[in-house]
């Protein structure tokens, strides 16, 4: 399986490949040179980029990167140390903990294909590692 991120013009979007189906299951607003400056370049995980995607077979890094964008997204710019924080959060997560956070962000993005219905996964998750 093989997984693949996107940015588009104002949303990045996730996707799953498995052979000839391609499933969009995630997006953020947050940009992928912000997810390489804090996840991607502080883990020795297998990717590969150009400009505007990513591409990985590494469930474990796509899992983070899905996470990071959710919680990411809601919060502000200017807490700086909280985002780097956080970046170091996820990459130190065991898998249990990893698993549930992707899921619940998964799970409240597909009601509505809508990134607010995920502000409250965002919020515990925040509230849980602060």
């Amino acid at each position: 399986m093989e997984y693949f991120i996107r940015e588009g013009n104002s949303n990045t979007f996730y996707y799953i490949l498995r052979g000839n189906v391609t499933s969009k299951v995630f997006k953020t607003s947050v940009t992928l040179s912000e997810m390489y400056d804090i996840i991607l370049k502080n883990t020795n995980m297998e990717f590969k980029r150009t400009k505007k995607t990513l591409r990985t077979e590494n469930e474990r890094l796509f899992k983070i990167l899905v996470v990071y964008g959710g919680v990411r997204q809601s919060m502000r710019k200017i807490y700086a140390t909280r985002i780097n924080e956080l970046g170091k959060t996820l990459i130190n997560m065991d898998e249990f903990s990893l698993q549930f956070w992707y899921t619940e962000s998964l799970s409240k993005f597909s009601i509505r294909n809508n990134v607010v219905d995920t502000f409250k996964v965002s919020k515990a998750f925040r509230d849980l590692y602060e």
